[in-house]
């Protein structure tokens, strides 16, 4: 993720990688993948050291299958969000919702998390049973094994992240990424761990949020991503800092 930036889009990541792309889906890998989108809520002090990460060598299949998710993520966040799609989408959000004053701070970042949030929403509602194959990859992780792994992969005080994982999967909230009233909710809550809380009255993360429903499409997404397996050689060099 970028540096101060929260982020979400846990089924774009699946369906890109599983789907769209050719890679198995492993358990530990897919929760490689989700993990710096869940870590806010698991803690907006402690940090994963991405240099550590990058460094790790570990033998264990699991912390090996571990370390690729997480650097997956952050190779496809750094394509993702250069895609002209992307960018085209969030500069039309940005620019609509600008037009309604007062334009509140942090209006960049509303938006940029509205696209991520709207692409889950238009992949749940095409096959929600995408969202329940996610989760149970998830479910056949060892949470206190992969709390563990995480802790040493990522240099950083994990303790906690297993009852984390748990709960989110037992919630499986995606689900209910369906309705345009949930996207709003999500954006609310993933700006209140902002600097820019309290920024936007409800109504206007509705019309944010429901705007980009309108104009996602995924397809545009995956042909600028191009192929999976190309980001094995953008893995090792992302230049993730160190933060979840």
């Amino acid at each position: 993720m970028d540096q101060g930036r929260v982020t979400m889009n846990y089924l774009g990541h699946y369906v890109y990688n599983h789907h769209v792309g050719d890679l198995p889906a492993e358990p530990y890998f897919v929760l490689g993948v989700a993990l710096p989108d869940l870590w806010p809520r698991f803690s907006r002090r402690r940090r994963l050291r991405w240099r550590a990460v990058r460094a790790a060598r570990p033998r264990r299949r699991e912390a090996r299958q571990l370390r690729a998710g997480l650097l997956n993520h952050v190779a496809a966040d750094r394509r993702f969000h250069t895609c002209p799609a992307f960018i085209r989408w969030q500069r039309t959000l940005r620019v609509s919702a600008a037009t309604a004053a007062p334009t509140p701070p942090g209006l960049d970042i509303a938006a940029h998390i509205a696209v991520e949030l709207a692409l889950d929403h238009v992949l749940v509602r095409r096959e929600p049973s995408a969202a329940e194959r996610f989760y149970d990859q998830l479910a056949c992780c060892d949470v206190a094994l992969a709390e563990q792994i995480v802790g040493v992969l990522g240099d950083v005080d994990a303790r906690g992240l297993g009852v984390e994982i748990r709960g989110f999967v037992a919630r499986r909230f995606l689900r209910r990424f369906a309705r345009c009233t949930t996207l709003a909710q999500v954006l609310r809550y993933i700006l209140s761990l902002t600097s820019f809380r309290g920024g936007f009255a409800f109504e206007r993360l509705c019309a944010l949020t429901e705007s980009a429903v309108r104009i996602v499409e995924p397809e545009k997404i995956w042909a600028e991503m191009g192929p999976v397996r190309q980001l094995d050689r953008l893995s090792d060099r992302a230049e993730a800092t160190d933060v979840a």
